[in-house]
């Protein structure tokens, strides 16, 4: 079943109805980048998707939440003391063997940190990002539990966020702790891939990408650690983004929506539709072109062929719809494809 919003809605909840806002969008992208940005609103898109809804347990479903537009985003950034004068995102590893050691692809020697790393610099284009050295379990002071569908151990995800926030670099814009270790928000909850402070500090957990079901999944016949890569992308993108202030999204199929399970995560694209496009440029400042150049371009850290990533996407169109100046109207883009 599909969820889908009218080109009404969606264009009002891209540029606003706000004058000062519809001015904002006109300086802050090229013709080009507009071209690329109205794919939102056109009814015969096929650069994003409208939201599908798979099972009476999705995500869409159990969070019926008022969709965040770009003018509600705006005027909540503005009463937030977030400073955006550091551009640092730090990266903290918890339990050295889980993130350093068993992730490493043979006979390359590429972490998945390193991997990581190369991706959030080219999605959060003009950040830095820099790795803490690990600490161990031992060094936080968290409870834990067995898990209730597993013999796994699982770390409650506030005592990691307390130790982040009380050791957090002060040149750091936010910090993001990552484990390959289970984890629990409340008592309530089976588990989660993620928990945030808003604006300061983050934990996300891989333990569900170990699973024998994660396998179970791979219809694209990936390798184990090119679906490990896409998994930590995803979950860390994710978190980051609500770091810097986005909030989950229910526009269009969106790197921002919600997962209540793993293939729900994994069906999730890893870019930003377009509403959480323009509110991730206006928080970070990049150019859009420049970004897409940097990600897909030759020397890309999502590799020479991106389309193992983005399973139905076609990254052909959308690398020749931002990336040639020469392609001004959507009339023209319909006649090239």
């Amino acid at each position: 079943m599909q969820l889908h919003f009218g080109p009404r809605a969606l264009k009002d909840a891209l540029i606003s109805t706000n004058p000062a806002l519809q001015e904002l969008y006109a300086k802050a992208f090229s013709s080009t980048e507009k071209l690329f940005l109205s794919e939102a609103y056109n009814p015969q898109r096929t650069l994003f998707c409208t939201l599908l809804i798979r099972t009476a347990f999705d995500w869409l479903l159990s969070h019926p939440d008022a969709p965040e537009d770009f003018e509600t985003f705006y005027h909540s950034m503005l009463t937030k003391k977030q400073s955006f004068c550091q551009k640092h995102i730090y990266l903290q590893p918890i339990g050295n063997k889980y993130i350093q050691n068993d992730l490493i692809e043979e006979p390359a020697g590429i972490s998945l940190l390193d991997s990581l790393r190369s991706c959030l610099e080219s999605f959060f284009l003009g950040l830095r990002v820099k790795c803490l050295p690990s600490v161990p379990v031992s060094s936080i002071r968290c409870c834990y539990r067995q898990s209730q569908d597993s013999d796994r151990a699982q770390l409650h995800a506030d005592g990691i966020l307390t130790f982040l926030k009380n050791n957090k670099p002060p040149d750091a814009l936010c910090v993001l702790g990552l484990t390959l270790l289970d984890l629990y928000p409340c008592e309530t909850w089976s588990f989660t891939f993620g928990k945030f402070l808003p604006g300061q500090v983050g934990v996300c957990s891989f333990a569900r990408s170990l699973d024998s079901s994660f396998t179970s999944l791979n219809e694209a016949g990936l390798s184990k650690r090119r679906l490990w890569c896409k998994f930590g992308w995803l979950v860390s993108c994710h978190e980051i983004c609500h770091l810097i202030g986005l909030g989950n999204c229910r526009w269009l199929q969106c790197i921002m929506q919600g997962a209540l399970s793993l293939d729900e995560a994994l069906l999730r694209p890893l870019e930003p539709c377009p509403v959480c496009l323009r509110k991730l440029q206006y928080v970070v400042g990049f150019k859009l072109i420049e970004r897409y150049r940097v990600r897909y371009g030759p020397l890309s850290p999502l590799g020479a062929k991106g389309d193992w990533i983005f399973p139905g996407l076609p990254i052909l169109k959308l690398r020749c719809i931002v990336l040639s100046p020469c392609i001004r109207l959507a009339v023209q883009f319909q006649e090239v494809f």
